[in-house]
């Protein structure tokens, strides 16, 4: 059984301090027990650390494997296409997950697109049909979701900011999450979307906003922000998130009011 010389799962899906050379463990002993395979394999430097496996078919190209004595789900190996080979090419700081490879799903960019289409009228959007339609693209999203479908950091990004324009404060922490998911899977741009549903959540339930990406435009008045603690976050923590500093999103806010047809008095961010 081959396999790298060392890594570590906390969740048997994705693997991390990967390092090399690809080592081989022998089979010393095998049986059928029912239709699962069991195993066990002998470290060649350490006669005594042994390891038992359970093989279980799943279909005629995929099986899972159980390690025994080890608290986590079974791993998900596929048959390969031609000859296989462990690859020595691992960066240790780098966390690697069955999902890296996937490509992104085209009914979640679809979902995507329409909930970016109906905005771009702004700040003249018929927000009622626009809210009903959100609520379907929640539906749609979620049972994507729910059905394992989204697989890329692009998936979840899109999917956070489908909650993001929810109803309430369950959308928005849904939303962080996402977009969370998508920046641990080391899709950058996520950076931002998942900052602002923090501020959005945070809003939601009576509390400041910390990074200042939510404006609010009540009718005939200028664009705000508050609440908002300004003071809790750095500018260069903002901007490491990509989130504008202070003086820009003062910008941002009379930017806002040209197109409203709004007058507005400069404020000091």
């Amino acid at each position: 059984m081959s396999r790298p010389a060392h890594f570590t799962t906390a969740d048997a899906v994705s693997f991390s301090d990967v390092q090399g050379p690809t080592e081989v463990d022998r089979i010393v002993a095998s049986r059928w027990e029912g239709n699962v395979l069991s195993f066990t394999t002998q470290n060649p430097k350490d006669a005594s650390d042994k390891t038992i496996y359970r093989l279980t078919p799943k279909d005629k190209d995929d099986v899972q494997l159980r390690i025994e004595g080890v608290p986590l789900p079974p791993l998900t190996f596929v048959r390969p296409q031609g000859d296989a080979t462990v690859s020595q090419d691992w960066h240790s700081g780098q966390r690697y997950s069955p999902d890296d490879d996937a490509p992104s799903n085209p009914a979640m960019k679809k979902i995507f697109d329409e909930d970016q289409r109906v905005r771009l009228s702004y700040p003249n959007i018929d927000w009622p049909s626009v809210n009903k339609s959100d609520a379907i693209r929640r539906t749609e999203t979620m049972k994507l979701l729910t059905d394992g479908a989204l697989h890329s950091g692009e998936d979840f990004t899109w999917a956070a900011h489908i909650f993001q324009h929810g109803s309430g404060p369950d959308d928005f922490l849904l939303a962080h999450t996402l977009a969370i998911v998508a920046v641990r899977k080391g899709y950058s741009d996520a950076t931002w979307i998942a900052s602002a549903t923090l501020d959005r959540y945070l809003q939601s339930i009576k509390q400041p906003q910390i990074y200042g990406t939510q404006f609010i435009t009540p009718d005939g008045k200028p664009t705000a922000q508050d609440p908002y603690n300004r003071v809790l976050i750095p500018d260069a923590l903002r901007r490491q998130l990509e989130v504008p500093d202070l003086a820009a999103q003062q910008t941002q806010r009379q930017q806002y009011d040209t197109q409203r047809h709004i007058g507005s008095k400069d404020e000091k961010p």
